[in-house]
């Protein structure tokens, strides 16, 4: 009975190995241009708001634990 499983399972781990791969004609999707601008306004606001935490602690009335 063992035998037979692991026969089956062979010949089918075969079969899907010799199958051809189809290409997805879907890729690459094309990204819509609001989700690209949306993503630029995003990192401009992360990097606006690292720059004032920089400046902050650079800042020596802001950083009263001395200067980085």
């Amino acid at each position: 009975m063992e035998k037979e499983i692991e026969k089956m399972v062979e010949d089918t781990a075969k079969k899907v190995a010799e199958e051809p791969i189809e290409e997805m004609s879907e890729l690459p999707r094309k990204i819509p241009q609001h989700v690209i601008d949306e993503a630029a306004v995003d990192a401009s606001r992360e990097r606006a708001k690292e720059l004032r935490q920089m400046e902050m602690y650079d800042d020596e009335m802001w950083n009263w634990s001395g200067l980085r």
